[in-house]
C-alpha cells in the first residue's frame, strides 16, 4: 500500500535522523560494542528479533548510536515494542511520547486496561512488522531491570511466540552498564550471533534458554570492562 510505504520512508528518516542526534548521548555516556565483522552485513539484516536485557529507558537509543552508521542503515527500519502504560512521571508525557513512538515506528502493547490483552493481540504489530521483512526489538524483560543480583531479570515468552510463528532468527544481546555514573558512565553492548531457539522447548523453557545466552553475553562485556 501507498500509506504504508510512505510510512515506512518517514520512519527510517526519523530513525536516521534519531541516530544521529543520538551522538549528542556520548557526551554523558561511553558507549563500546562488540560484536562480529560480518554481523550486519546488509544481506542478512532484516527479518530479525533483536533481544537485549533492559538497564535503561534510553537503551534503544544508546544501543543503535553504539553502531557505526553502516552497521545502522543495514537495520533501520527498527521496530521496537513500546508501552502505552509508562510508570512514574513518564505518564505525564504519554502526548509526546506517543508523537514519538509513531515517527520512530515504534509498535505499542495495548493499554493495560483493554480487555484483549492477549499474546497474539499483543505481538501482532511484531508480526506484521517481520512479514515485510523489518527488524524488531523486544526486550524480553518487559521493563528496566534496577537489581543487580541477578544482573538480568526473568525473560517473558513473548519474544519466543513471536520466533515460533514465523521462525525468525533472534540476535541475543547483552547490555552492561557501570554503576559510577561521574564524570561518564560506560555503557558497554555485547552483541551474539544469530541464533534459533531448540525446537524441544516450549514458550517458557525457550525464553529461560534465551536468557542464559544473555547472560554469557553479559559476564563476556563485564570481564572486557573490568580487565
Amino acid at each position: 500500500m501507498a500509506e504504508s510505504i510512505a510510512y515506512r520512508s518517514i520512519v527510517r528518516a526519523s530513525q536516521c535522523a534519531s541516530w544521529l542526534l543520538g551522538q549528542l548521548l556520548r557526551v554523558r555516556y561511553s558507549i563500546r560494542c562488540y560484536r562480529s565483522t560480518d554481523l550486519f552485513e546488509s544481506s542478512a539484516g532484516h527479518c530479525l528479533i533483536l533481544a537485549p536485557n533492559h538497564k535503561s529507558y534510553l537503551d534503544p537509543w544508546l544501543l543503535m548510536v553504539g553502531l557505526n552508521f553502516r552497521d545502522f542503515r543495514a537495520l533501520v527500519p527498527v521496530r521496537i515494542l513500546a508501552t502505552q502504560d509508562p510508570r512514574g512521571a513518564l505518564r505525564w508525557f504519554m502526548p509526546l511520547l506517543k508523537i514519538v513512538f509513531w515517527l520512530g515506528g515504534a509498535i505499542e502493547l495495548p493499554p493495560e486496561d483493554r480487555d484483549d490483552r492477549s499474546l497474539p493481540e499483543k505481538l501482532r504489530g511484531l508480526l506484521v512488522a517481520l512479514k515485510h521483512g523489518e527488524v524488531v526489538m523486544i526486550f524480553p524483560e518487559g521493563e528496566v531491570w534496577r537489581q543487580r543480583e541477578p544482573p538480568i531479570g526473568k525473560f517473558a515468552p513473548g519474544v519466543i511466540y513471536v520466533y515460533k510463528r514465523l521462525g525468525a532468527p533472534i540476535l541475543p544481546i547483552a547490555v552492561w552498564k557501570s554503576e559510577r555514573s561521574w564524570p561518564r558512565r560506560r555503557y558497554v553492548v555485547q552483541f551474539g550471533r544469530p541464533d534459533r531457539i531448540p525446537n524441544d522447548l516450549d514458550q517458557d523453557a525457550g525464553a529461560a534458554w534465551l536468557r542464559e545466552q544473555v547472560l554469557v553475553l553479559y559476564e563476556q562485556a563485564k570481564q572486557r570492562e573490568e580487565r
